[in-house]
């Protein structure tokens, strides 16, 4: 009820808000083993797989594909159970919440299916996604994650990734141009 009720007040004073993490994945030569999770694999997918997944639930994340755009797939038995998404270069800095250096992409979309949430795939797509995208020359990679988005949170941080930055974007009295506030951690 509280909870509520202090997301009314901030809407009035703050207008529509935004609050996020932002994690950081810097390339390590640290080796990594999927260890349990072997039955699982992760994999660099083409618009073709993405496409013919058969799945509406992937299908509908088809434009986040594309020029400047790499995405991964993890697989349970042959079937696509996951994917995420890694923008770069202009592709990314049309949105630009983060900037971005050359080399550098931003992890901008992560799905798992609802029947294999909790078992490790979210976590074995980000890690293992994030290697490859170091094998591809990336040197840092970065998301942006919903304050509140507990399982998302985690699975980052056992992939290997640290909070780095706090930021919130608030939009008081519905301005033109909403505000940043950002503080590193």
């Amino acid at each position: 009820m509280m909870n509520r009720i202090f997301k009314k007040i901030a809407r009035v004073f703050l207008g529509d808000y935004s609050p996020y993490f932002i994690y950081h994945w810097e390339r390590s030569d640290e080796p990594f083993s999927p260890g349990e999770h072997e039955s699982l694999n992760v994999r660099l997918l083409d618009d073709t797989a993405l496409k013919t997944s058969g799945d509406p639930r992937i299908q509908e994340h088809f434009g986040y594909s594309g020029s400047e755009s790499l995405c991964f797939g993890c697989f349970f038995n042959n079937q696509l159970v996951g994917v995420c998404f890694y923008w770069f270069g202009d592709r990314y800095r049309k949105r630009n919440f983060w900037p971005l250096k050359e080399w550098e992409a931003k992890l901008v979309q992560i799905i798992v299916m609802p029947e294999m949430r909790g078992h490790g795939v979210a976590t074995l797509l980000i890690r293992c996604s994030a290697v490859e995208m170091a094998r591809q020359g990336f040197a840092d990679l970065y998301a942006r994650i919903w304050h509140s988005n507990h399982p998302s949170l985690k699975a980052f941080e056992r992939a290997g990734w640290r909070r780095v930055a706090f930021v919130a974007e608030i939009n008081p009295f519905r301005t033109a141009h909403p505000i940043r506030i950002k503080k590193n951690l």
